[in-house]
């Protein structure tokens, strides 16, 4: 199931916490953003999806290891108070089931009373209104009660997609759909220690004015959460004119990516990301 995360007992943001099953080997096929409907029984997408179901936006190839790269090098990083308190999503023990990179469109899907084939259906018409969209990660982080690290995002793209999938299926938490640009987060692990607070604030000030080697990210496909599995569940690509290039972003990362050398270090390498705090010598990973 996906966990809720309450941010100062305002809003639940979801943020991917899934119990993983095994996809079936039947069931919808997407291909090239066309629904094709195999083999399916009442438990391969014809019945209601499961209570926490959401829509993401997921990114291209280089885009996700990049960003699962920064969820690394700041769990591996030494040097700073928070020096093995945080844990990236893409690891087991995170407790989010190593849920890929992505940002959320829509949830509470359930609230549909649709089948997962017929949103399925509507993704697959988003999809052919929108183009790969692109956004940028943002030096802004926060930390939920239950300890997910949110970091900023800046995708206008991405909202109006959240928007007009909200006006295709009626009835789902228009949360994200409603959301102010300031709001956008992308969740990016696991915070363990006990200061949230200075953690979120040591993580901004890191990576303040390092704009330039935060990533830049395409948004290239939608897809359900894991918890419409296990019916296949698989990501359509966007094909359609909207959406591409609105930020004027090109695709996959700018300016070298995650790294210039300064402050972060693994094994005496450079890699990057991370501002030295307070014109110290920053902070190295093992």
């Amino acid at each position: 199931h996906v966990s809720s995360e309450h941010d100062s007992g305002s809003r639940d943001i979801l943020t991917g916490f899934v119990t993983r099953t095994e996809r079936s080997e039947h069931g919808l096929w997407l291909v090239s953003g066309t629904a094709i409907f195999g083999n399916m029984d009442a438990s391969d997408g014809l019945g209601v999806v499961p209570a926490h179901t959401y829509a993401r936006l997921r990114f291209d190839e280089a885009a996700e290891q990049a960003v699962t790269h920064l969820g690394y090098v700041l769990q591996m990083h030494q040097g700073s108070p928070y020096q093995g308190q945080f844990v990236a999503q893409s690891e087991q023990r995170a407790g989010m089931g190593c849920s890929p990179p992505h940002i959320a469109l829509l949830s509470g899907l359930q609230g549909t009373n649709m089948t997962g084939r017929q949103i399925q259906e509507a993704l697959t018409r988003l999809a052919m209104q929108f183009g790969p969209v692109q956004g940028r990660l943002l030096p802004r982080c926060k930390v939920t009660q239950n300890g997910c690290v949110l970091l900023g995002v800046d995708s206008p793209d991405s909202l109006r997609m959240a928007v007009a999938l909200s006006q295709m299926l009626p009835g789902a938490d228009a949360y994200y759909a409603t959301q102010r640009p300031e709001q956008q987060h992308l969740t990016l692990g696991r915070f363990g220690g006990t200061d949230a607070a200075g953690f979120a604030a040591w993580l901004s000030e890191s990576l303040l004015g390092q704009n330039a080697l935060l990533p830049t990210f395409t948004g290239s496909h939608v897809q359900l959460s894991d918890e419409a599995r296990p019916f296949s569940n698989v990501p359509v690509a966007l094909t359609g004119g909207a959406g591409a290039g609105a930020t004027g972003h090109g695709g996959g990362f700018g300016n070298g990516g995650l790294g210039n050398g300064n402050g972060l270090r693994q094994g005496g390498v450079p890699l990057g990301g991370f501002a030295p705090v307070g014109g110290g010598a920053g902070f190295d990973t093992p």
